[in-house]
């Protein structure tokens, strides 16, 4: 009996069940971030592209995202599940965590266990990690497939295994049908292989089925291309031509040779590249420098015996991806910095600090164990991340946007008028209308419209951004119906998404306001209404 207990417990506490009771803890901690946080506003815009009738509708309505298709077919049939916070998310939280999973099989069977721990137990419990993994988006599904490709990669040139290659490249045609940014972590993952094989020397079977495989790849990416990059520019015509079609709302992450001096924009932004992965600005810069040193350590590494490639090769794997970004810069096709859009660098920047912290603590697991926990820790208790980066937890309980929608409800009557900006109007479309779909219509001078429970809402356009106050002042009288002047008829504001404080703001500016009283819900929710005698002057 005493032997089969420790039979039992040996087992428990063996790497797999250390491994999956941090799987376990970092799932958690997700799950329960998931049913506590209302949908941001780029959160409830995906699940308002996916709600729809048909699913023609909802492929259709998916041209407006700047992203693949996959998230959103899933949410169309994965929403008769469910359409709760915690519903709609767990997909995503259960692909982010199996991500972590499979990062941890990825530097295992490149480093061995002290580095795959490290770097297992930042990508599980770094908040931004944590936070990117639950929201409604894409990168979950990319992150997973993506290092999914790279796992497979290595176990088919390692056993020659065409079967390998084949599951390899189909995650990476998921990683690119999830988000585009998998486009530059296959190039790079395309370059690497060359590299393995031109090395390795595998078997001609394998490299014939690698052959087919870029060919398949290159041709779903001009697939994607014709049906829908190439097609953005009629829906964001501010954001054309095609290399600065990010400009217009991510212009500081964009490289403007007028503007930007090359060097610095790209030491700039590789600093803010880590400080966005770890949430920390001072872990970041460490990190950023670590992974420098992971880079040089890989240079002056000597092959051990039996290796087939030399160590040299990891430099191409961890750099490649980065300097393909660099390239993209330069061609003004993506951004570079503290921005989610760069999140797949993740996978190569965790990856070298993971190996330069094995490096440090000279491979002991323990040890290793130890930094990433300190680490994921000071970044979870001193975190500097911005409301530019994610909305901060304080800020994003569900219990913000309950009351909210309590007060519209409420205190706005349906012969009332409710006005916000298009991002906000996504958030207003699933709480206000109960997770219904929503028809606008065009409205006045490039505004839209939709009635939700007898109130009438009008928003504006996906060029205007956040609500300003020389907005509000200039373009009031619009919305008040000239046949209920006199009447009990109201106009109201409300602003909830990465903005704050515009009632604030248009208290300050214009005098007519200066007795406008702003009910807020936490930092990033604020609803007031205007005074009578300004909205009908």
């Amino acid at each position: 009996m005493r032997d089969s207990s420790k039979t039992l417990a040996g087992k428990f506490f063996s790497e797999n069940g250390w491994i999956s009771l941090a799987a376990a803890a970092g799932f958690s901690w997700r799950l329960w971030l998931s049913q506590a946080t209302f949908l941001n506003t780029d959160e409830a815009w995906h699940f308002s592209v996916a709600n729809q009738e048909s699913i023609g509708a909802a492929l259709h309505a998916s041209h407006t995202l700047a992203h693949p298709p996959l998230l959103v077919l899933v949410l169309y049939f994965w929403k008769a599940v469910g359409t709760s916070e915690l519903v709609l998310r767990l997909p995503g939280v259960i692909a982010g965590t199996l991500f972590c999973c499979v990062f941890f099989l990825w530097l295992k069977l490149l480093f061995g266990r002290a580095t795959a721990w490290c770097g297992f137990l930042l990508v599980t419990f770094l908040p931004p990690m944590i936070a990117l993994t639950v929201e409604l988006r894409q990168y979950s599904w990319m992150l997973l497939f993506a290092t999914t490709a790279a796992y497979l990669l290595e176990r088919a040139l390692l056993e020659n295994s065409q079967r390998w290659m084949l599951f390899s490249f189909s995650a990476l045609y998921l990683a690119m049908l999830s988000h585009y940014s998998a486009f530059l972590f296959a190039a790079g993952l395309g370059i690497y292989a060359i590299h393995r094989m031109v090395l390795d020397r595998p078997a001609f079977r394998v490299a014939a089925f690698w052959v087919a495989g870029q060919v398949v790849g290159v041709t779903l990416a001009f697939v994607l291309y014709k049906t829908h990059i190439a097609k953005l520019g009629s829906v964001y015509p501010a954001g054309q031509p095609l290399h600065r079609f990010g400009d217009f709302y991510l212009s500081d992450w964009y490289f403007h040779p007028g503007r930007d001096h090359l060097a610095h924009f790209l030491f700039r932004g590789t600093l803010g590249v880590f400080r966005f992965i770890f949430g920390q600005t001072a872990i970041g810069q460490f990190a950023a420098f670590a992974f420098l040193f992971a880079l040089v350590l890989q240079c002056l590494k000597r092959a051990t015996p039996g290796q087939k490639s030399p160590p040299q090769t990891m430099v191409t794997l961890f750099a490649l991806p980065f300097l393909l970004n660099w390239i993209a810069v330069l061609s003004g096709l993506y951004p570079y910095g503290r921005t989610r859009q760069c999140i797949f660098l993740a996978v190569f920047a965790l990856a070298g600090v993971s190996v330069a912290i094995s490096c440090l603590v000279r491979d002991r697991v323990v040890a290793s164990v130890a930094v990433a926990l300190c680490l994921a820790l000071v970044c979870n208790l001193w975190g500097t991340l911005q409301g530019r980066d994610m909305l901060p937890l304080a800020d994003q309980r569900r219990a913000h946007m309950e009351q909210a929608i309590e007060f519209i409800r409420t205190e706005i009557s349906p012969s009332d008028v409710l006005l916000t900006d298009m991002a906000t109007s996504f958030q207003l479309r699933h709480y206000l209308c109960n997770q219904k779909p929503v028809k606008t219509s065009a409205s006045m001078n490039g505004l839209e419209t939709f009635n939700c429970g007898g109130l009438q809402v009008f928003f504006t356009g996906a060029h205007d951004g956040a609500l300003t106050p020389q907005f509000v002042y200039s373009r009031q009288q619009e919305f008040v119906n000239p046949a209920l002047a006199g009447s009990s008829q109201r106009l109201w504001v409300m602003q909830a998404g990465w903005a704050s404080g515009l009632g604030e703001a248009l208290r300050g500016a214009h005098p007519d306001f200066a007795t406008v009283r702003i009910e807020s819900f936490g930092r990033f929710i604020e609803i007031f209404e205007l005074p009578a005698y300004a909205a009908s002057r």
